[in-house]
Order: C-alpha cells, then structure tokens, then sequence
C-alpha cells in the first residue's frame, strides 16, 4: 500500500481533488506499479490557503509527514506563489519529498484531467528524486507540455531560509503569469455564486423596470437614442453598479494594510474582474426579462400608434429591452448596498484570507 497525503486549501482546491480522487488512485497505481494500492488522504488546513510564504508552508507539511505514515506529500494552495517575482506552478522540495501546487498559476479553468496530470507528474518527480534519480526530464516535459499558451521554465534552487533545496516550475512571462494568475484566481472566486447573491437585486431591478416599460417616455427614448447613446448609458451603469459594490461593501483591499503589494494587487484585480463577469451575468438576465416582457406586454401597433411612428420591428424591443436594463442596474445598484455584507464578501480573496489568518490565530490560541 503506498499513501498519499494532500493537504489542501478550503474551496476550489478541496472541491477539485473530492472530484477526482477515486480517478487520481487508479491512475497512480497504472502509472507506478500494477501490484500496489495506493491510499489518498486529504486533510483541509487553512494554512495552504493562508500565506504565500512556501517556508510557513513547508514546515508545516514536515509535520504532517512525521504525524502520518505518508509515502508522499502535497499541498494544494489556492493562493499564488512567486520565484524571482514569476508565477509558480509547482514548487517542489527535493530536500524533503513534499511538493505544493498553486491551482490560480492553472488559470481560468484548472480541469481535473490537468490536476490530475501535474499530481502524477509531481509525483514521479519526487519519487526519482527520492530513488537519487535524476533524470527527469521526461517529466518536466509533461508538465510543461499542459501550459502551450504559458509556457514553463523549471530550474532549481537552494532556499536559505529553509535550507532546502527545490524544483520550481514557473511562469517564463510576468505579464503572462499575472494574467493567468488573475483569470485563476477569479475562477476561484466563481463569479456566479456572486451572481447568485445579488438575486434580490435583480428581482428589484426586474420590478423597477416591468413598471417603467408600460408608460410611453422609455418607448420613445428607446426609440430616439442611437447605438452609441445605449451603448454609454450601458457601460456607466455596469461600471458605477460595480464601483458602487466595491465602496458600499468595502472590497477594495488597502495598499498600506496588506502584508504584501503584490498580493494586494492581484486581490483587487481579481475582485475587479469577478464583479465584472457576475455584472455582465446580471446585465444579461434583465436583459433577457424586459425583452420576454416587451414582447408579451406591448403590442407592436398600439406602440407605433402612440409614439406617432408607421410601424415597430424587432429592433424596437431589442433597443427598449436594452435601455431598460440600463436604467434599472442604477436601481440595482442601490439595492446591492442593502445586501448582505458578509455574503458579498466571502466571494473575494481578501476577506477568505483574512478569515483563515483568524482562524489559524485562534486554532493557535487554543493550542
């Protein structure tokens, strides 16, 4: 029986490995040897989720190793790591034998099929490290060989601090790696869970406007506005709903405050982004409601005849549906800062890491 520890962050990372765990063992025992089992234990420790120092990290995974009888050891953070100000994929401690994975550096979508790849991969790693081996290159190429638009150097390096030596596959780009590190990270936070938070808005917003269609002033504005005008009205509303979010629910992370800048840069991205997407959800939904309810509320001729215009098109609804959504964000908005507080915060980085530095305090505390 070999054992495999994975110590994981709580959310994305403890979500991905529950679903691929059972697929993870079967392919682990094809990969190394027909005749073992392998065993997976996963332990949820906010600590892989609480800073990106990898020297906190790592002497807390020696104990896990002394504390269980584990023949490998990862972590799974769901926080960036950095080598010489680059993103980490995977940092590997070839002193110790236990290796720890960023799920943000994988980008928007970090599939199963990929994490279960770079586990397998991080695996045979350590175990030709552990065996003196040092040919791996084999499996530097298959990790690199998941990243063709990113692409990965690997070197390796002697930690002073915790005078360990490592294998770190990074990011050859810092652009490239913070984008995928943002677009990572917002996956993390998962925008509609956001979206879903924000339903009593849209109900409110939904109400404003099914009120405002039937009265004759929004048919002829939507009638006389050209594209660009709707497209103005459109952007200031998402743009000033999300602003107004950031400031009414205190999401902006605060430069002098954060431990790090770069953190704190890539929290306030991330939360920009998010709030975006689940707007641009938002936006669409009320979209779709006023033109549903156009279509069934407003007959094509009484409107023609009441706006004093020889006929109405599609082109008709589609503009007022549009222009409706746009007035009624400014009514979401102003809803949105009655929400919940809590509900709106736990979708950003910042306030799930200052929860978990609170908990390991307290877990500390008590110990």
């Amino acid at each position: 029986m070999i054992r495999l520890g994975l110590i994981v962050a709580p959310g994305t990372a403890k979500n991905i490995i529950n679903k691929i765990e059972e697929e993870l063992a079967e392919d682990l025992k094809k990969q190394f040897s027909a005749t073992d089992d392998w065993e997976i234990d996963i332990v949820v420790d906010p600590l892989t989720g609480e800073t990106e120092f990898t020297s906190k990290i790592y002497s807390k995974t020696d104990e896990y190793l002394r504390e269980n009888d584990w023949d490998f050891l990862i972590s799974i953070t769901d926080l960036p790591l950095f080598y010489k100000d680059k993103a980490v994929v995977i940092d590997i401690d070839s002193s110790g034998g236990a290796a720890m994975m960023s799920i943000p550096a994988f980008g928007w979508r970090p599939l199963k099929k990929r994490m279960k790849t770079a586990i397998i991969n991080t695996l045979s790693v350590i175990n030709k490290s552990n065996n003196n081996d040092t040919d791996i290159e084999e499996e530097c190429r298959e990790l690199k060989s998941m990243f063709t638009l990113s692409k990965l150097e690997h070197s390796e390096d002697y930690f002073e601090d915790s005078k360990t030596q490592h294998l770190l596959f990074y990011m050859n780009s810092k652009i490239g790696g913070t984008f995928r590190l943002v677009s990572g990270m917002t996956f993390a936070n998962n925008p509609y869970n956001m979206m879903q938070s924000l339903s009593g808005v849209t109900a409110i917003a939904f109400a404003t406007g099914a009120f405002g269609i039937i009265f004759s002033t929004m048919w002829n504005l939507s009638y006389l506005f050209p594209t660009w005008r709707l497209v103005a009205i459109s952007v200031l509303s998402i743009f000033g709903m999300l602003f107004w979010i950031i400031i009414s629910h205190d999401l902006w992370e605060n430069f002098k405050e954060g431990e790090s800048k770069r953190l704190t840069s890539l929290y306030n991205s991330t939360t920009l982004l998010t709030l975006f997407i689940s707007l641009l959800f938002y936006y669409l939904l009320l979209y779709l409601l006023f033109l549903a309810a156009g279509v069934t509320l407003l007959p094509p001729d009484f409107v023609a005849k009441t706006i004093q215009v020889e006929n109405i098109g599609v082109r008709f609804y589609l503009e007022l549906a549009w222009f409706a959504a746009s007035l009624t964000t400014v009514a979401g908005a102003i809803g949105a800062g009655f929400q919940d507080k809590q509900v709106i915060q736990e979708s950003t980085y910042g306030y799930r890491q200052r929860m978990r530095y609170q908990e390991n305090e307290d877990e500390n505390g008590e110990s």
